[in-house]
């Protein structure tokens, strides 16, 4: 049985509050919705259905927004508001249809994770909880597939480039931080990171933290592109 989120911070579970997009056509009393608001409500205090996203002052104070892809056709999918939203806050798409939607434009739309329709409460929850720490909740060829574009289309770097980078800037990372940088670069969530190097999770989390700050970057997203940037200059290994 679904219980509120194990945290020591109830302060933050309070602050949670989520947003479902939802349209006009769609039957919010049916069960794909009945059962993703009862799993949202155990992870945090409040959920807004409407048609109409919020007013963009108002936002901010929303942790995540779910949009609806039922009655939307492909194209509206990602539309460009959905678009906007999700590049300064974290969307995920719910009640999709494998047939019609593409999680590698999706993943580029900078959506955090796609959920299918008719999903059992277990994967709603472990898929949201997931993109509320920051990770991705797409299938990991979805994913390999994006970076792998975002790498093909980063420029060649030269040697003679104002851009040079050296063994001697990669120094600040250990080796098992390159390892772990590669790993995320590919896809790999955290318990597969863990299985494949044999570090607990936690370990995992550190050294993720660890990078994020020699890296400058904020997210998981950042940090794969600072690999994808890196990797083809100096080898990680």
């Amino acid at each position: 049985m679904l219980t509120k989120e194990n945290s020591n911070d109830f302060i933050e579970w309070q602050k949670r509050n989520f947003f479902i997009l939802t349209h006009a056509k769609a039957d919010t009393s049916s069960t794909n919705y009945t059962l993703l608001i009862k799993v949202l409500e155990t992870l945090g205090s409040s959920v807004k259905v409407d048609t109409r996203l919020p007013e963009p002052n108002l936002r901010a104070q929303t942790a995540l927004f779910l949009v609806d892809t039922e009655h939307r056709d492909c194209n509206e999918l990602i539309s460009a508001e959905v678009k906007l939203l999700a590049a300064t806050h974290k969307v995920l798409l719910f009640n999709a249809n494998p047939e019609e939607v593409n999680e590698k434009t999706a993943l580029l739309g900078n959506v955090k994770g796609l959920l299918y329709q008719n999903s059992p409460p277990e994967t709603l929850f472990k898929g949201l909880s997931r993109v509320l720490k920051g990770e991705l909740w797409f299938c990991r060829s979805a994913i390999s597939t994006a970076f792998s574009e975002l790498l093909a289309a980063l420029p060649q770097t030269l040697p003679n480039s104002d851009i040079v980078l050296n063994s001697e800037e990669l120094s600040i990372l250990t080796c098992r931080e390159k390892s772990v940088i590669k790993l995320i670069a590919a896809g790999a969530k955290n318990e597969d990171i863990a299985d494949k190097l044999n570090i607990s999770s936690h370990t995992v989390k550190t050294h993720i933290y660890s990078a994020f700050k020699k890296t400058n970057s904020r997210n998981r997203v950042e940090l794969a592109n600072w690999a994808l940037r890196h990797i083809p200059i100096v080898s990680l290994n």
